[in-house]
């Protein structure tokens, strides 16, 4: 029986040292992993504990699927970019940031050497109006209701007539007055640029036009700073952008032949065996997320979103095993998912994005 106690009192001391050692070394730990983390996301508030436990928790998912040719999708306007600009020129009205372009390069056509938005210049001389007035049928601000019409196969239509060169020169010199210094969220750059550091195939999956978040994306890997010393590099296009190289799944419209862009929807992402025809919205961005996964015969482990835009992208990445899903300030649907998937999604407000 002696050697039984002598075994027990073995073992509480070794279980004494275990305890102790990991609790010493649980601070180091820490004190190793806050300088990394800081370091790929520099433009998050690591003083917020809630915060930095959701940083915590993305990070270790990305850590965890790195390197495998996953697949990660974020929507633009609302999840990487504000979508509150008040455009100064209409009493700070503000419109999300491609209408926002719309009603600028509409007010200061007459400062660029090409045509803007040459199908609204009509015989009647009211270019202004009619930007506008098509805007908002768009935001359907209409006296009747306008069922069934979706903005998003319209409101490419404005750039028809144009160049990719034109549209990327319009947005460029609207950003450096709306500058994205301003108005995109940082910190989830910060996000998707860890992801393409860490070998993920990273896609934007978004409801506006192609060509303007090209040229958004230019702006900022040019002008704004990721770290001290390194500047966003995203690889996901180039502007003008290159639809058969980018990343970038939008609603925008096809080129001519003359290189010019036409009226006809470009429905490369919404493509499917069934001969149904989907927008790059709702319903089509869950098909975008399933042609990607067939193209690059790969998965999307990751999405974010913030709208019911978002809705059936993200629901089918949640269906999926070993997933998680960011949703910034959801509104929409997007709270249903949440309620439904509370271990899946990350969830942040304006004061931490």
């Amino acid at each position: 029986m002696k050697w039984i106690t002598n075994l027990l009192g073995y073992l509480f001391i070794v279980l004494i040292a275990v305890v102790m050692t990991g609790s010493t070394a649980q601070p180091q730990s820490k004190s190793h992993i806050v300088p990394l983390l800081k370091s790929a996301y520099p433009h998050w508030n690591f003083n917020k504990k809630d915060t930095y436990a959701k940083l915590l928790k993305i990070n270790a998912f990305i850590e965890k699927n790195k390197n495998k040719n996953n697949i990660a999708i974020f929507d633009w306007d609302g999840t990487l970019y504000n979508e509150n600009i008040p455009v100064k020129e209409l009493n700070n009205i503000k419109y999300a940031g491609q209408p926002a372009w719309y009603m600028w390069m509409a007010l200061n056509k007459d400062k660029f050497n090409f045509a803007v938005f040459p199908m609204f210049i009509t015989e009647d001389g009211d270019f202004l109006k009619n930007v506008i007035n098509f805007n908002k049928y768009l935001e359907n601000e209409t006296n009747i209701p306008s069922h069934g019409f979706s903005k998003f196969i319209a409101t490419p239509l404005f750039t028809a007539g144009m160049t990719p060169q034109s549209v990327t020169d319009g947005v460029m010199s609207f950003l450096k007055v709306y500058k994205p210094e301003k108005y995109a969220f940082l910190p989830m750059l910060d996000i998707m640029q860890k992801m393409v550091d860490s070998g993920y195939n990273v896609w934007i999956i978004t409801g506006s036009n192609q060509y303007f978040v090209a040229s958004q994306i230019q702006y900022i890997e040019k002008n704004i700073n990721y770290t001290k010393n390194k500047k966003y590099n995203f690889k996901i296009s180039t502007a003008p952008y290159n639809p058969e190289t980018g990343h970038i799944a939008g609603n925008g419209l096809k080129l001519m032949k003359n290189g010019n862009i036409s009226v006809v929807y470009d429905n490369r992402y919404v493509k499917n065996p069934y001969g149904k025809l989907y927008i790059v919205d709702e319903q089509g961005k869950a098909v975008v997320a399933r042609n990607l996964e067939k193209k690059n015969n790969s998965k999307v482990v990751f999405a974010a979103g913030n709208s019911g835009g978002d809705y059936n992208g993200i629901k089918y990445v949640l269906q999926k095993p070993d997933t998680l899903v960011i949703a910034v300030e959801p509104r929409g649907d997007l709270p249903k998912l949440i309620e439904e998937y509370p271990g899946k999604i990350v969830q942040f407000n304006s004061d931490e994005i």
